[in-house]
């Protein structure tokens, strides 16, 4: 029974490493990197100083922990069928939100409120190519992949709530911390400043903002929905295997 429950521990910690915060900071420490520590917070040569950090993150961190995260979905489905569902819910729903907010995104590319275009952004940060036929496909993987993970994140840290209304309010609270995060840390806040107040203002922030709140509200609609009674309770209880 220990074994056991060592066993099951080491796959959800795992999960939500691989799952959760590896592939989430690919962004944030690639443009952090850029705007940072070389000093360059504008521009094409932005990107491509960011590159110079993705293109060894991605083969060495990012990649493996997707393969990482692949292995405990298999190992979880049969043995820990709970793990998997938050897995699998989590990912789902995170992927399913960021339609939302892309239809607020688009606005915000359409009327230049936002300083560029982020698939655009992330693909090249990502392969360092000039081509769209290669960077364009790519960085909308990384966009959707990052919302799944973030979708991974809330299954795994809040989980199910006792009621509908409590599940949005939460999905709702953790994007609002995304919210102030993007806008005082890279790569958007050295570029137009906290909360944009160097470009589109106040657009830029409250586009931002409403876009994280459509993307907190689905994700809290789907999860409350799709996670089960007993999938009640935060990542301690989770790790523990008690109900909320």
């Amino acid at each position: 029974m220990a074994k056991h429950g060592y066993n099951r521990t080491f796959l959800i910690l795992g999960a939500f490493l691989t799952g959760g915060a590896v592939p989430i900071q690919l962004v944030t420490l690639s443009f952090g990197y850029a705007q940072y520590l070389k000093q360059t917070a504008m521009g094409p040569k932005m990107i491509l100083v960011a590159h110079q950090f993705a293109e060894w993150y991605i083969p060495l961190v990012y990649l493996p922990s997707l393969v990482i995260l692949t292995g405990i979905l298999y190992l979880s489905r049969t043995r820990y069928p709970d793990v998997f569902r938050r897995i699998i819910v989590g990912l789902g729903v995170g992927a399913l939100a960021t339609v939302a907010l892309d239809l607020f995104r688009a606005m915000g590319v359409i009327n230049g409120w936002l300083p560029g275009d982020t698939p655009a952004m992330f693909g090249k940060m990502a392969t360092g190519s000039r081509s769209f036929t290669v960077f364009y496909p790519v960085g909308y993987f990384v966009h959707y992949l990052n919302g799944a993970n973030f979708g991974l994140f809330f299954t795994f840290v809040w989980g199910r709530q006792r009621s509908f209304q409590h599940s949005v309010a939460w999905a709702i609270f953790w994007l609002l911390l995304i919210e102030i995060g993007m806008m005082t840390g890279p790569p958007m806040a050295p570029m137009v400043g906290p909360f944009g107040i160097r470009f589109a203002w106040p657009q830029f922030f409250l586009l931002t903002l409403v876009a994280h709140i459509a993307f907190g509200t689905v994700l809290g609609i789907l999860v409350h929905f799709w996670l089960k009674e007993e999938d009640r309770g935060g990542l301690l209880k989770f790790i523990q295997g008690q109900r909320a």
